[in-house]
């Protein structure tokens, strides 16, 4: 396995382990408390999280098919490019900069903990088998088009920013449960 594809499947368990002790066995009370009419629930942040990777599979799928067909392969050692990095370390936790998610993207604000999170549980399972259909393209070479504006990544670029997006927000789903007035029951 390469060591790029390696690394983000390590990253993805690391995160399917991590929700967890934030989300699971939360009454639904606690799952959508917010801490502010203008900050988002832990329920909120999961199901942004759905959201997105919903809306990135079947992008990734065509991608790495395409790639596949036209023979885009290689072993090359990842490489990311200046605005990949500097957005990667933009999105990883500890959040320095807020940035509004487009309303596509924003949860609605009452969910089913139970069903918000066994799509969460499924669609990593999908982006799991996403990442390991990516074995052996160049990622570098292969683009992705971004479902939040009008600009695209490399595949590597795209996967990582997938898994740091996760850690952003099960870091502020992290903050919402540690906060002071939330419900304890």
């Amino acid at each position: 396995m390469d060591s790029h594809i390696e690394a983000c499947l390590l990253q993805l368990t690391s995160i399917t382990q991590d929700l967890p002790g934030v989300a699971r066995g939360l009454s639904s009370e606690q799952f959508n408390w917010r801490p502010s009419p203008g900050q988002w629930s832990i329920g909120q942040c999961v199901e942004h999280l759905n959201i997105t990777t919903e809306r990135y599979l079947p992008v990734l799928r065509s991608a790495i098919a395409e790639a596949r067909a036209s023979g885009k392969l290689s072993h090359w050692p990842l490489a990311l490019g200046l605005l990949e990095r500097a957005f990667l370390r933009m999105l990883e936790p500890p959040v320095r900069m807020r940035a509004k998610a487009p309303k596509a993207f924003v949860a609605t604000e009452t969910l089913s903990p139970g069903e918000t999170l066994s799509r969460w549980d499924r669609l990593n399972v999908e982006l799991g088998e996403c990442l390991r259909l990516a074995e052996g393209l160049d990622h570098r070479r292969v683009r992705v088009r971004s479902q939040f504006g009008p600009m695209s990544f490399s595949l590597a670029a795209t996967f990582l920013i997938l898994l740091a997006h996760d850690r952003r927000h099960i870091w502020q789903a992290r903050q919402v449960r540690n906060a002071g007035s939330f419900p304890r029951e």
